[in-house]
């Protein structure tokens, strides 16, 4: 069983890749991409390429355009979406990747893209482009396809989540969720309960 898998998934990838398509063209119609395309491995890509905080990918396939967006959230809030445009070209299909614009130049999640609490490694296009091939080839999300990390922040609050540790994109900078609430608990604390031994309000004195 397992060796006749293997072949069936060589024989789907050899078939994409015959005739010399340069890389995002596949021997598809777009109807049939797109529907391969909307059926993708987020949870594979997800569980490879996530960081500390946790994230959900909602899909929003638009059969008008043959696109699809993935809009990613972390505790309620939208903090990536990209999207995947399918092109017929005669009877094949170009896949184009939109990832958002960095306003100090190039794009998000480009290797060079810094924010504190990243929803996913970086770079991110090499792994889109792979949850794309994998789509098309009808297999699961390789992360082996993929180049290193070069996200230091990202490795760092991924190794704490893999430990135990639980990050929120509202944590307090250098701290986890845990110790966030609990010096947000105890500041609170302080400001309603006074400290013993504490000079007595001047109007409650009589």
């Amino acid at each position: 069983m397992v060796r006749a898998s293997f072949f069936a998934m060589a024989a789907s990838m050899l078939a994409l890749s015959s005739c010399g398509n340069p890389p995002g063209v596949y021997s598809l119609p777009v109807s049939e991409a797109f529907a391969r395309l909307a059926q993708a491995d987020v949870d594979g890509f997800r569980k490879a390429r996530q960081c500390g905080i946790l994230i959900h990918l909602h899909a929003q396939p638009d059969e008008e355009t043959n696109s699809v967006t993935w809009r990613v959230e972390s505790s309620g809030e939208q903090v990536l979406h990209f999207t995947v445009h399918l092109t017929p070209v005669q009877d094949k299909t170009s896949a184009t990747i939109e990832i958002p614009a960095d306003p100090k130049g190039g794009e998000v999640y480009d290797g060079d893209y810094f924010v504190a609490r990243p929803a996913f490694s970086q770079p991110l296009r090499p792994a889109l482009q792979e949850l794309v091939d994998a789509a098309m080839a009808q297999r699961q999300f390789d992360a082996g396809q993929l180049p290193f990390s070069t996200d230091g922040v990202c490795d760092v609050q991924r190794a704490g989540l893999e430990g135990g540790l639980h990050f929120a994109i509202d944590d307090d900078a250098g701290k986890d969720t845990e110790r966030t609430l609990a010096d947000h608990d105890a500041a609170a604390a302080a400001e309603t309960n006074p400290k013993f031994g504490e000079p007595m309000d001047p109007a409650g004195a009589n």
